[in-house]
């Protein structure tokens, strides 16, 4: 077995970031019994749409910086769970629980599947499936696809939807620690698009 496939996120992760889930998971779960921790600068990108006025960000400010923390939990070979808190500097705060089932798991690919809740602009829940791809033990590349369902009750109590396309692409530094650079492309109206840089640890 790859020692890389040890490495799953979470966290955040984002999280800081962002991410609703966006902001860090992996498509390999934790090992049984190990746990992580992580942290994660991010920037969330203005693109002249309404999503981060949703969240708070002003017209004009072009983006809010992020700061987000992560941990997790291996339950089995097969299922961890993840928890999330991120800051963004213009006051608003997001925490999320999630559970990451792997699907399939080749000698140098992994797919999963991620499902949870968080507390954001409102209560809503997180769907993400990624696919990783690892070339050799020292980098991994991971891709997929992220929803968020949000139920907002301070505003119109409408379920507002978000997606992004996640990007990342991360190094393993040694069987301890995780580097890793992501982008999450905006793809719904409500969504922005987010970059972000992180360390994940991981103790056996």
């Amino acid at each position: 077995m790859i020692p890389m496939k040890r490495f799953t996120i979470l966290l955040l992760f984002f999280m800081p970031l962002v991410l609703d889930a966006q902001v860090v998971d992996f498509a390999k779960t934790l090992p049984e019994r190990s746990f992580s921790v992580g942290i994660t600068p991010s920037y969330h990108l203005d693109n002249n749409n309404i999503g981060l006025r949703s969240i708070g960000v002003s017209p004009g400010e072009n983006g809010s910086l992020g700061i987000g923390l992560s941990a997790g939990y291996g339950l089995l070979y097969s299922l961890d769970l993840g928890v999330k808190y991120m800051y963004l500097l213009n006051g608003l705060d997001y925490f999320g629980v999630n559970l990451q089932y792997l699907i399939h798991e080749a000698r140098r690919s992994y797919f999963s599947v991620i499902g949870g809740l968080h507390r954001w602009d409102g209560f809503g829940i997180d769907l993400t499936g990624l696919f990783t791809y690892a070339p050799n033990y020292a980098i991994n590349i991971s891709g997929g696809l992220d929803l968020d369902l949000d139920y907002d009750t301070d505003m119109d109590s409408n379920i507002r939807t978000r997606f992004w396309f996640p990007i990342n692409i991360g190094f393993n530094v040694n069987d301890l620690t995780f580097l890793y650079a992501e982008v999450n492309v905006q793809v719904s109206q409500l969504s922005w698009s987010i970059v972000a840089v992180g360390a994940n640890f991981i103790f056996r």
